[in-house]
């Protein structure tokens, strides 16, 4: 019988030391065996696993002892054969939380192809870790991910095609993931905010998607994609659809309604509060009539009042009859105080609930803008007069600085020829009517509420708001380098798939007791790396050890898949056969 045991030797051990990509252990997958039938010694790597409960076995020969140790030290010291460095752990974390929702079965039920949905779903995980267009994302980023293997995309505009394949299921298939979120997840749906936004499209020509301008302002040299998106407060995206970039909120909102309606049911039964919440840019007398609309369907609203008509609320109430509703740490020893009163007023023709509100650091702070600008405007006027010139090219500069600091209706330049000066002419009154206005604000609604729980739900627009931030910033909403509507469409909601997924992400670490904002999770998530590359050996004749070692993670990042369960990648191999060159 041959005897078998395990045995640490002085330089090499079961954690293996490599010194050309970095110098911390890396714990190996195999552990090393040392056999010695007939008093020879042979090396093995060995490694056990389960299936199905059952524990399986490999074994790798490395040969009698000196060549064993031999090999053994290349592994640790020497430079693979093609070594490439590759990201992982982006991948694999993401990975994890689509599987938990069965993205890739979502998407073999609407294509109807494993590989295709296999593929897309790899797309849109690479997506939403690097920002880069498909092409480079084929051609070059897959190479260096641990996706290449799995992602079987023949050529680069396969990917264009795999788009296509899905384009007319994106809302149904975004529906499907959430519903499994809510099954596998915690998924507060206490409230559900809808708002929508405009994201710019360098494109130099108007398409059945891409308008020219705000449908609003009516400008025509800003070509853009609108989306309506709703979160909860947990900032997960809970619907979203792309519209032309000139549609009208009112429509917007009105297709945002008949489709929860018809296909969102699971929101219309468990969404506790379903609240759109409008900035002022979007009030007008038609916004208003259509948010009336939506209170039979269950749907409650809240909008600021113009900036404009904060006057005539604001000299209605008594400051110091003011309640404080809100307060927010902006340093460790200062805070920001809203105080605030409910009134009955009429907003366009109708009588609302109307919420005053007054920031006393937002007046401090606008007084002391005002009191710089005019200051401005009198010392630029006191230094002109000073020098030589003619009188009305000097009233041109002093004018000009006045509209840049919109002053207009509270100064103005005049001509004494009679001292050869300019002279400025200053209305104290309506200095002193802005100044009245400087930190009110108001808000209002048709639904009852106390001035504490409507604030509360007007602040919580910041997390659509936050959501379009992101969707612009970390997530490259934004799709610069296609041309046909329907796959920049796609491109979009792809990118609130990404935006999904990293939301659930965070939930999940949140329950764990870990923060963060997406720009620091992204960045933690794709910071795992891995050498791969080749050994070869005599010893191993038509074959060849396929190499990947894993640099050394941080702190961080293991403290993310300890959290999500996922096992810690560490130096594996395996055997492959040579490749052979056909001439």
């Amino acid at each position: 019988m041959c005897k078998i045991f395990v045995r640490k030797e002085v330089f090499i051990s079961n954690k293996l030391q490599y010194f050309l990509t970095h110098t911390d252990p890396v714990t190996m997958a195999w552990n090393i065996v040392w056999r010695k039938p007939h008093k020879k010694k042979y090396g093995y790597l060995k490694k056990s696993y389960r299936i199905n409960g059952n524990v399986k076995t490999k074994e790798i020969y490395i040969g009698p002892d000196e060549v064993a140790t031999k090999i053994l030290t290349d592994l640790a010291t020497r430079e693979l054969i093609d070594e490439t460095d590759i990201t992982y752990s982006g991948e694999i974390i993401l990975e994890k939380i689509t599987n938990t929702l069965n993205f890739e079965e979502i998407l073999t039920e609407y294509t109807g192809d494993e590989r295709a949905s296999r593929a897309l779903k790899n797309v849109i995980i690479l997506m939403t870790l690097f920002k880069e267009s498909k092409r480079r994302l084929f051609l070059k980023r897959l190479d260096k991910s641990i996706f290449k293997s799995s992602t079987d995309i023949k050529y680069l505009e396969e990917v264009y095609g795999l788009m296509d394949l899905v384009y007319n299921s994106l809302g149904d298939i975004m529906y499907d993931l959430l519903k499994n979120a809510i099954k596998r997840h915690k998924i507060s749906l206490k409230y559900l905010m809808v708002d929508a936004t405009r994201f710019k499209v360098y494109k130099d020509c108007e398409t059945g998607l891409i308008k020219f301008g705000y449908s609003a302002q009516k400008r025509r040299d800003i070509p853009q994609v609108n989306l309506v998106l709703g979160v909860n407060e947990q900032q997960i995206p809970f619907f979203v659809s792309a519209h032309p970039g000139n549609t009208s909120d009112v429509t917007m909102f009105s297709d945002f309604l008949k489709t929860l309606r018809s296909k969102y049911q699971i929101l219309n039964d468990s969404a506790r509060h379903k609240i759109i919440i409008m900035d002022q840019g979007n009030v007008n007398e038609e916004t208003i009539r259509y948010l009336r609309w939506l209170i039979r369907h269950k749907f409650h609203f809240i909008s600021m009042v113009r900036s404009s008509s904060i006057g005539r609320f604001a000299k209605n109430v008594d400051i110091s009859e003011m309640g404080l509703i809100y307060t927010r740490e902006i340093t460790k020893n200062k805070e920001t105080r809203i105080y605030g009163k409910i009134i009955e007023a009429e907003v366009y023709g109708r009588v609302f609930h109307v919420l005053v509100c007054y920031n006393p650091d937002v007046m401090r702070t606008k007084n002391a803008g005002l009191d710089r600008r005019v200051e401005i405007v009198k010392h630029e006027t006191s230094s002109l007069n000073k020098k030589g010139g003619s009188l009305d090219g000097k009233c041109d500069v002093v004018n000009s600085l006045i509209a840049k600091h919109s002053l207009k209706r509270a100064m103005k330049v005049i001509k004494n020829e009679k001292d050869g000066v300019i002279e400025l002419v200053v209305d104290e009154e309506d200095l002193d009517g802005r100044r009245k206005k400087f930190g009110f604000f108001a808000l209002f609604t048709h639904c009852d509420m106390t001035p504490v729980e409507m604030i509360k739900v007007y602040k919580s627009r910041d997390l659509v708001e936050k959501g379009f931030q992101e969707l612009n910033t970390d997530f490259s909403v934004c799709p610069i380098r296609h041309s046909e509507d329907r796959r920049i469409e796609t491109h979009t909601i792809f990118t609130v798939y990404g935006y999904f997924f990293t939301s659930i992400l965070r939930a999940i670490l949140k329950g764990g007791g870990v923060e963060y904002s997406f720009r620091e999770l992204l960045y933690t998530i794709k910071s795992g790396r891995s050498v791969i590359g080749y050994y070869e050996h005599e010893l191993f004749k038509e074959k060849r050890l396929y190499v990947n070692r894993p640099i050394k993670m941080s702190d961080e990042l293991a403290e993310i898949f300890r959290i999500l369960k996922i096992g810690v990648p560490r130096y594996d191999v395996k055997l492959e056969p040579c490749p052979y060159d056909v001439e």
